[in-house]
């Protein structure tokens, strides 16, 4: 009976953390606040069965996280980020980028071929360089602007192989809880206006 009322306290004291409300404050004033919250549900629909009832034990995401000066948010499962938004480079386009980590098996060889991402996900490159010991040796991740990511997402390969690797994470617990923003969670979960 003890659980349920320790988990409230610290959703409680999670919400009231004034740095966390600085950040969210932070981002929601950037010119990048409704692609984040976008790209992030868009994510999490996919990705992500009943995403509300796994938030905090499964997932976590985080806000202007201090883990790289130009990322904007991070959702994490397990002991690493599968999803990540990025401030755009400076003199490039002005559209925040994003990277998602999948499972490369389950996107065909008509997907991926020399180091690129072709034909029905326009505009995206993937790579194998960078692997996340918890996901393993199968796992490719996928750059881009955030919006080509979210189009890519509705994709049936894409979606296949992001939502897999996401289920295979999803029954650990996920390391970085203390990093959970709950103002930009409610966003994207469309608990908040």
């Amino acid at each position: 009976m003890g659980e349920p009322r320790t988990v409230a306290l610290d959703e409680a004291m999670m919400r009231a953390d004034p740095r966390q409300q600085r950040k969210f404050d932070a981002l929601r004033h950037s010119r990048h606040f409704s692609e984040v919250v976008e790209a992030n549900r868009a994510y999490l629909a996919t990705a992500v069965p009943d995403a509300g009832a796994k938030e905090l034990e499964h997932w976590s995401l985080s806000c202007l996280p201090n883990s790289g000066s130009r990322r904007l948010s991070a959702i994490s499962m397990a002991r690493m980020e599968t999803f990540v938004l990025l401030k755009p480079e400076q003199g490039g386009d002005n559209a925040a980028k994003a990277f998602v980590i999948a499972r490369r098996s389950l996107l065909d060889s008509q997907l991926l071929s020399d180091g690129r991402v072709r034909g029905k996900i326009k505009g995206l490159t993937w790579s194998t360089s960078r692997r996340y010991v918890t996901a393993g040796a199968d796992q490719v991740r996928i750059n881009g602007r955030y919006d080509d990511l979210i189009a890519a997402l509705a994709q049936e390969h894409l979606a296949a192989a992001a939502g897999k690797l996401a289920k295979d994470l999803l029954v650990h617990r996920v390391s970085y809880a203390r990093h959970h923003n709950y103002q930009l969670a409610d966003r994207v979960l469309g608990r908040a206006s």
